[in-house]
């Protein structure tokens, strides 16, 4: 298992010293990067050594506009190849789609547009293929979006987008929060190629993982052992102040338990 932490490209060194086997980082942001900028960071990562893997947060888009008429998934076409570039470029081997705002349904009705997002799917999958990535869909559990809550929800729509580089991720926030049974770990074992953990009884709040916790992450933990899963797993959390901290902390939970 890698353990991954999540963060800004200003806390890529901070993740780095605090003893991660690899760093999670925001796609939209590295996309936006001035030529010259990417350059340089992409020249930090070499020389630091701690490779990116994951790139989280898809798409720079807040406004409920996937499963609305008149969505365009070709409008994102420029975006999508230059950040699926510029992520290969860096070494990134999977791209998260989250965006749980941007695919949200505004009514029932709206599901009657899940043949474009489909589409829009397919497009995202082909022009990461193009660059060897993988493409991971994110089940986001009901604080976060109305819209594929589950692992089965989101298997569903992959079978429909038919896609060799399309897989799940499996986060135990979502899971917990919509009451998703653990033992979707093992059903979906060979689409999950992702996981993200956190404290996950809090809202908004993203806390790392601590012994204090009045949480039992065992549960989770052996599932997910159970299913054979031994891949990349992210603290995906709010950014701490301390970055040494949090990760020895972590570790004081998850890696008993592994």
């Amino acid at each position: 298992m890698k353990l991954g932490g999540f963060g800004l490209m200003q806390h890529y060194h901070a993740i780095a010293q605090a003893g991660y086997d690899y760093a999670e980082l925001d796609l939209p942001e590295l996309e936006s990067l001035e030529e010259s900028a990417f350059v340089k960071f992409k020249d930090e990562v070499t020389a630091t050594g701690l490779p990116v893997l994951t790139g989280a947060r898809l798409l720079p888009v807040t406004d409920p506009i996937f499963m609305r008429a008149g969505f365009e998934p070709m409008d994102f076409a420029p975006y999508l190849k230059h950040a699926c570039a510029r992520a290969a470029s860096l070494g990134i081997g999977k791209i998260i789609m989250g965006n749980g705002k941007a695919r949200s349904l505004g009514q029932p009705d709206d599901l009657q547009n899940e043949g474009t997002f489909v589409h829009f799917l397919q497009l995202i999958c082909d022009i990461a293929a193009d660059n060897g990535l993988e493409f991971i869909l994110e089940p986001l559990g009901p604080k976060y979006s109305n819209y594929l809550n589950t692992l089965p929800q989101a298997a569903a729509v992959l079978e429909k987008v038919k896609r060799p580089n399309a897989f799940l991720m499996a986060d135990l926030r979502h899971m917990l929060w919509s009451e998703e049974d653990l033992a979707d770990l093992s059903a979906y074992r060979a689409l999950i190629h992702h996981v993200h953990v956190d404290y996950p009884r809090s809202f908004p709040a993203r806390g790392y993982p601590r012994p204090s916790d009045d949480y039992d992450y065992g549960d989770f933990i052996a599932a997910l052992k159970a299913s054979g899963y031994d891949d990349t797993l992210t603290i995906e959390a709010d950014f701490p102040d301390d970055w040494h901290q949090a990760h020895d902390l972590a570790m004081q939970v998850l890696a008993p338990l592994f």
